[in-house]
């Protein structure tokens, strides 16, 4: 039964919300068999007290078809996508046989054919066109059927309109369905086109916040390299010193050319640490969170010198993005900062917790800066939206570190008022 209409019930594997006419028909399933339980048992405990004509075997079917309908419906409640076609086939065959039993024995009710008309509709509904019309030839098959067996009372007219009218239903049934098919893949293939549409407008974003930060970037090299420079000045001059003298030591040579290679291995380690900052390529490593905040407290020397930031030291180690998620911490902290020179704040103070459960990491960033006012808290996270325009702030920022956190991390970075100024909340998986 399953592989008959498969093709035309296409149920996403990953969700049943994944597809706009999946979910619809799932709501819709779910909503015919409670109401179908609620409404047969309603019927039938109307009989018991005598409310309702009804015939003893009808009013057993009755019950049976409320309890297999509530059994339908807790199967889908259990796993939507899995019992989806258990559940319409439950619905659908055991319609058809209380129907049936309704034919035969509720002869003073001249709407009762109309049901399988319901039936039939409702098989387009949530199975599909195939198995529209499989169960309209099987409802055909039992009207014949009971109108050559002469166990219902309906001319040989009647029975002609019956099936004549059924026809014209399904073929309005298989168009309808049709038509809602190709809107749905229409809908759903515009709602992909503008996903890949968005991505590709965040990472031309991501590019032109990188380059907008160029500057910065090179302002910290600077920064790291002009003490070496100035150390490197220094050991030259007094090399220069020494040769004027003839009785200088080939040890203090050696020491001073020993001086020099590890001034020079440390700028080249500076260039290095900043290339792989601004990598394109990146990759899961395990890393302790001490070790990025470290690297992120080197970068930016310049920018924290006179601001105390404190931190619990928990050497906790993740598998994530490590480069990643120290442009995400660069990108907050310089938030900070600026929120300090721009209010003139004294003394300025960085409150970095961290914590962790099994799952989950979560790194919290508070500082003293006075907060963000609660008409711009909601707009924080938005392309090109910033309160520095005065500074110069692109509104790049916050919105490039929450794509990295949730899409390329995926996590979620979130931000609310603390007690003396804004709070930044990076939550990632420790496995990713």
């Amino acid at each position: 039964m399953k592989n008959f209409f498969k093709n035309d019930l296409q149920v996403s594997n990953a969700s049943i919300q994944e597809s706009g006419l999946d979910f619809f028909r799932y709501s819709l399933l779910s909503t015919i068999t409670l109401t179908a339980f609620i409404f047969s048992f309603f019927i039938a405990t109307l009989y018991t007290l005598e409310f309702f004509p009804l015939n003893k075997l009808f009013q057993n079917i009755l019950y049976f078809y409320s309890l297999i309908n509530l059994f339908a419906y807790y199967l889908l409640q259990m796993n939507h996508y899995k019992y989806y076609l258990t559940s319409v086939n439950i619905l659908i065959l055991s319609s058809l046989s209380t129907f049936i039993v309704m034919a035969l024995t509720v002869t003073y009710d001249e709407f009762r054919f109309v049901w399988f008309f319901l039936t039939s509709f409702a098989s387009f509904i949530l199975g599909g066109k195939r198995y529209g019309f499989m169960i309209s030839f099987m409802i055909v098959f039992i009207m014949m059927s009971l109108y050559f067996m002469e166990r219902i009372e309906l001319s040989a007219y009647a029975m002609f309109t019956f099936i004549m009218a059924l026809f014209v239903f399904n073929i309005f049934s298989y168009f309808f369905i049709q038509k809602i098919e190709n809107d749905a893949a229409l809908l759903q293939q515009k709602v992909i086109q503008e996903v890949v549409k968005r991505q590709t407008q965040e990472q031309l974003l991501l590019r032109q916040y990188r380059m907008t930060n160029m500057g910065e970037m090179i302002d910290a090299i600077a920064h790291q390299w002009r003490q070496p420079l100035m150390q490197t000045n220094m050991i030259l001059l007094n090399i220069d010193d020494a040769l004027d003298d003839d009785t200088f030591a080939k040890e203090y040579m050696q020491e001073k050319i020993a001086e020099l290679t590890s001034l020079t291995a440390h700028m080249s380690q500076t260039i290095e640490d900043f290339r792989d900052l601004l990598r394109d390529d990146k990759d899961k490593t395990e890393f302790q969170i001490t070790d990025a905040l470290e690297e992120v407290f080197g970068f930016m020397k310049n920018h924290l010198k006179d601001i105390h930031v404190d931190y619990n030291k928990n050497e906790i180690s993740i598998i994530n993005y490590k480069n990643e998620l120290i442009q995400v911490l660069i990108i907050l902290l310089s938030n900070a900062a600026e929120a300090f020179e721009a209010k003139k704040i004294d003394p300025k103070y960085i409150a970095i917790s961290i914590q962790t459960d099994q799952d989950n990491l979560s790194i919290a960033i508070e500082d003293n800066a006075g907060g963000i006012e609660s008409q711009f808290i909601d707009k924080l996270f938005d392309p090109y939206f910033t309160t520095k325009k005065q500074s110069g702030g692109t509104g790049l920022g916050l919105y490039i570190a929450k794509i990295i956190i949730e899409q390329n991390m995926q996590g979620k970075l979130t931000v609310a008022q603390g007690d003396q100024g804004a709070r930044f909340t990076i939550t990632i998986k420790r496995n990713i």
